[in-house]
């Protein structure tokens, strides 16, 4: 069982109803005899009642043993990630629209996997993971599971469609579930050589642009005042009001996401966040071809192991003109898990006549060492 960072303190999985247990009803008290009738006499002196005696409470654990016993549970988990052969996998991945960013995840299991009962857990700000699975994943659907993290607002006098404090607050109950579901499956591993089914092999954290807005919101609403909702907050007017220190704020709230996933890459579970890419511009406002950067908070790479940028190349023939071929790669940008130069991988192929879908196969094994995978041949 891995403990040590905060995250999970205090969090238990439930199952089963979720509805509170009845309360129990307090049985009647006893009715006492009246007392016999007696002469009428001067009402002695109230006596003061004993004070109630209460429990004596537990010794305080001593400082040593409860030290001692979280290290013992980190080094056993230690040793039992060292006799497993992991693949610490925590990617970033940016790329414009239809490029194959999450296609390529949703595809990264093997036949064996499947079988077993491994699990992509896609966490889908994007809401396009179901059509993408009904699509194009139909023959492990049930080993993807889409989960819709934006809590709608219901109130009455809403004027924006979710409710932007408690999308955040269940995105990060559902990094504390998939938090809970490795440690419980690595234990299961541990004591039988085996994982459990089904087990949690992949989380995607589909929509990171989506997360940083949501952050941003949160910090400009309920951590500084400055408006109703995200429409009061979303104008200029607002943002000048933004000390130079209060976007340490958003960072706070948007690395709880990163600090979430970062420590399930640490208990073997593959983790992937997505995002699109956004354009630049130059001082008269122009935009800057090709220089395109991705639209998450800069510090970012810094919790990543690995970082793929997707690109679509149209085919031109040798007078230059387009030959309606359109072919989509994911280019491998940083990867601190290998030495090699990096390198770019076919994904798909688009065509007048059809299209062919490639994939990463690396990627089911966590290997992105990408040079002799250019074409599509793995």
């Amino acid at each position: 069982m891995m403990s040590g960072t905060g995250f999970l303190d205090g969090f238990k999985a439930k199952s089963g109803s979720f509805e509170p247990a009845p309360k129990a009803e307090k049985p009647p008290a006893e009715k006492k005899a009246a007392p016999a009738p007696v002469e009428a006499a001067p009402a002695p002196a109230k006596a003061k009642a004993d004070p109630p005696t209460l429990p004596t409470p537990p010794p305080a654990p001593v400082a040593s043993q409860t030290g001692g016993s979280a290290a013992s549970r980190l080094i056993r988990a230690a040793r039992a990630a060292a006799s497993r052969d992991l693949q610490y996998v925590m990617c970033g991945i940016a790329g414009h629209p239809k490029t194959g960013k999450t296609g390529m995840v949703l595809d990264s299991l093997t036949s064996k996997e499947i079988e077993a009962g491994a699990e992509i857990w896609h966490i889908d700000f994007d809401l396009g993971g179901e059509t993408t699975k009904a699509a194009h994943h139909k023959d492990k659907a049930a080993n993807i599971v889409v989960i819709n993290p934006w809590v709608f607002n219901y109130a009455e006098d809403a004027r924006v469609p979710y409710d932007f404090p408690a999308t955040f607050q269940q995105t990060v109950d559902i990094l504390k579930a998939a938090q809970a579901q490795m440690q419980e499956q690595n234990a299961h591993f541990e004591q039988h050589g085996e994982m459990p089914k089904p087990y949690l092999k992949t989380v995607i954290f589909d929509g990171a642009d989506h997360w940083l807005h949501i952050t941003e919101t949160c910090m400009k609403v309920d951590d500084l005042g400055l408006g109703a909702d995200g429409i009061d907050v979303a104008g200029k007017k607002a943002t000048t009001q933004i000390g130079r220190f209060n976007w340490n704020i958003r960072a706070t709230r948007y690395q709880t996401a990163m600090i979430g996933l970062r420590e399930l890459c640490r208990g073997g579970v593959h983790c992937y966040i997505i995002t699109h890419m956004k354009p630049a511009y130059d001082s008269n406002g122009n935009e800057l071809v090709g220089q395109d950067s991705a639209k998450w908070l800069r510090d970012t790479e810094g919790h990543l192991q690995q970082v793929v940028y997707t690109e679509v190349e149209d085919e031109r023939d040798e007078n230059g003109m387009l030959t309606g071929v359109t072919r989509a790669y994911a280019r491998v940008v940083s990867n601190r898990t290998s030495l090699s130069a990096g390198g770019r991988v076919l994904l798909f192929e688009q065509g007048p006549d059809g299209g062919n879908w490639f994939g990463w196969d690396g990627l089911k094994t966590g290997n992105f060492d990408a040079e002799k995978e250019e074409g599509g041949e793995q």
